[in-house]
């Protein structure tokens, strides 16, 4: 997986540093704040866990799919792209960022496309 840090900015660097020193519990607890709507999902975090993936990798793609859904996670979608993170053995929340940054542009274009 191509992984080229220089293409992160500096709010996407911020936004990784942050992904990889907080918890995935942490992470979930202040995203309520700002979407009242969302609530413990502890089935998906397990099921999530079960991807064995780094913990920045899964803060990441909740963030990625909660801005990508309408804030409304979806556990079909997650475990899909935790199992994409597993295939390309994507390891940190930079490598993370750039990868659902590449996934979004290419399904955008083909929504467009189609």
């Amino acid at each position: 997986m191509y992984d080229d840090t220089n293409l992160l900015d500096e709010k996407e660097r911020k936004l990784a540093r942050y992904l990889e020193e907080y918890t995935t519990e942490e992470v979930l607890k202040e995203a309520q704040e700002y979407i009242p709507s969302l609530r413990s999902h502890s089935d998906i975090l397990r099921k999530l866990s079960e991807k064995k993936l780094p913990q920045s990798v899964i803060n990441t793609l909740i963030y990625y799919v909660l801005a990508t859904n309408n804030e409304q996670p979806v556990t079909y979608k997650l475990l899909t792209l935790a199992g994409l993170c597993r295939k390309f053995n994507i390891k940190n929340a930079q490598a993370a960022i750039t990868f659902f940054k590449q996934y979004y542009s290419y399904h955008t274009q083909i929504r467009q496309e189609g």
